[in-house]
């Protein structure tokens, strides 16, 4: 094409030889990878970024690879660098906002809502730690499928699955030994192992139908009907008390929960007006805690004052330290109001027009007044009502959507670099993407084990990877099977995909026998082995990277469909 040669001049080919898998025809512009902008001539890349597709598909609030080839001049050396160490201090600070949202809030509902609804330590870690970490990832990867291409999405829940079998697992027991209690984590260990091998086999054949998708579903749906049955199996013996929660503070000190479920006095006589009660709920520290504190956790605090103030304006707090566990009436009738408008700004604005979106908003602020004056006739400001359980699901899944927000800037940005660096997708997406998309999953591993819920922790490792493949990819065959229109749709593995498969299955055989001759003793040899098991994985990935070792995978049949593996012989 004419287009394509003005675009590309030879001089800027890449004479390193590849494989020849790897090799790309491209049959127009809107088709190519993005990562080809660096084979594009500098004052063209431009017009590259804005006429490719997938240059876009990463794209959420802002458009970052139109910011750095467009808006930045790439071809200023000193700016565009400048331009990459922004970008990643705001990667940073996002990152903050995640684990400050994570520690503040998230773990304290989710701790809370467990023990109201009397789960134990396991089967909250695999419910609602699982979905509540998971439920980001999940939905934030449905938009790589406009393209209709599955090699990153699946390296992705493959890649990150090995790092919290084996990276975060290891994380939870170097923090602290203890004891595994095996109904729950044997089922865990052996759903792994068959996950792991069965959707290699679907994925390796190309075509994903209708049948193989609910295979998905029920597969999932068995596992929590396994877990549930052991869990009923074990009350029915007696034994449940030994993996009950425990309420603790931040600083791991027991919590009097029937203490802090009423006012204290002092609190009453300064809660006296509605004003006062109102600045209690979104006081975000204390005075004494701001005079004890070093200069830096000052300086954090003074930072987090606005993030404190949106986020008590759009989620309730729940917590066992707090008086009434957190429950503000004036507040709640605030979160009431405002959090659905902001679900409908963040989540719809792109998809209504602004008179269609204004008309939702105002049939959603009507019908949470009239929600709202119910709240006031039923309800308390010296007693949490009797639904505050389900306040604290609100919160749980609430604090989920707003990290959820973060972490879609967050992996655009690490895409936009990943292409920059000029990373291979495969690669990218097990290990940085993979890293990234577990950061809130790091920050509330580290925050329950501190506490001393090691279990809770450890069984959110094992069950959040058959969440996210079983769910996750059932979820995004449905989606692409409604856009298409057909019942069988094509999927790709990737050239990481069977290599990833393969190190899961080990992983978790690994474990398994490991707890097994330990007679179920998480201890620190045990988070040797697991470490060392995903350096070496990522040793190997970084190998393919560099082309040293030639991994295997759909890119590498013979029979491929996708561009890159048609190669022309001449």
């Amino acid at each position: 094409m004419p287009e394509l040669g003005r675009l590309f001049e030879p001089e800027f080919q890449n004479s390193t030889p590849h494989h020849e898998a790897h090799q790309s025809i491209f049959v127009s512009l809107r088709s190519q990878p993005c990562n080809n902008v660096h084979a594009v001539r500098q004052q063209d890349r431009c017009r590259f970024v804005q006429e490719t597709e997938e240059c876009r598909e990463s794209t959420h609030y802002i458009d970052y690879m139109h910011f750095m080839f467009c808006v930045v001049n790439s071809t200023n050396v000193f700016v565009f660098s400048t331009a990459i160490i922004a970008l990643l201090l705001f990667v940073c600070t996002l990152a903050t906002l995640i684990r400050h949202l994570a520690i503040n809030r998230f773990v304290d509902s989710i701790l809370y809502v467990s023990k109201t609804f009397r789960l134990n330590e396991y089967i909250a870690g695999v419910t609602l730690l699982t979905y509540g970490n998971g439920l980001a990832q999940i939905l934030s990867e449905l938009k790589h499928h406009k393209s209709g291409d599955t090699e990153l999405i699946y390296n992705q829940y493959l890649g990150t699955a090995v790092y919290q079998v084996s990276f975060l697992a290891a994380l939870v027991i170097w923090m602290g030994p203890f004891t595994i209690y095996p109904e729950v984590v044997v089922p865990n260990i052996v759903s792994l192992l068959i996950v792991s091998l069965l959707v290699e086999e679907i994925m390796y054949d190309e075509q994903v139908g209708l049948f193989q998708t609910i295979i998905l579903g029920v597969l999932y749906v068995a596992f929590l009907s396994a877990l549930y049955t052991v869990a009923l199996m074990m009350d029915r013996e007696g034994n449940r008390s030994r993996s009950q929660i425990e309420v603790r503070d931040a600083a791991g000190k027991p919590v009097d929960i029937m203490f802090t479920e009423t006012v204290t006095n002092e609190e009453r006589d300064r809660s006296s007006s509605w004003l006062e009660r109102l600045w209690i709920g979104m006081r975000t520290f204390q005075r004494e805690d701001f005079r004890t504190a070093n200069w830096y956790e000052r300086v954090y605090f003074l930072c987090s004052i606005p993030v404190e103030i949106i986020t008590a304006l759009l989620l309730p707090k729940v917590n066992y330290a707090l008086p009434l566990h957190g429950w503000n009436k004036f507040l709640f009738i605030i979160n009431l109001n405002l959090f659905p408008l902001f679900v409908i700004c963040t989540a719809l604005v792109d998809m209504l027009s602004s008179s269609h979106l204004g008309w939702v908003c105002l049939g959603s602020l009507v019908t949470t007044s009239i929600l709202s004056v119910i709240v006031c006739a039923t309800t308390s400001d010296v007693q949490k009502p009797s639904c505050f359980t389900f306040i604290g699901l609100f919160a749980i899944f609430g604090t989920s959507y707003l990290i959820m927000l973060l972490s879609y800037e967050l992996l655009a940005i690490l895409e936009t670099l990943s292409i920059i660096a000029n990373i291979s997708p495969a690669s990218f997406a097990i290990t940085i993407i993979s890293w990234a998309s577990c950061w809130i999953d790091l920050v509330t591993l580290k925050a329950l084990a501190e506490r001393g819920y090691s279990r809770l922790g450890f069984a959110g490792c094992l069950g959040a990877p058959v969440f996210n493949i079983l769910v996750g990819l059932c979820t995004v065959f449905c989606v692409q099977m409604i856009r298409t229109g057909s019942t069988t749709i094509h999927v790709r593995d990737g050239t990481s995909g069977p290599t990833c498969s393969v190190y899961l299955f080990t992983i978790s055989l690994t474990l398994l026998l490991s707890v097994l001759f330990s007679r179920f003793q998480a201890r620190k040899s045990l988070a040797f082995c697991l470490t060392t098991l995903y350096v070496t994985f990522i040793t190997y990935v970084v190998l393919c990277e560099l082309e040293l070792t030639h991994g295997y995978g759909t890119d590498h049949n013979d029979d491929g469909e996708y561009f890159q593996d048609f190669v022309p012989h001449h």
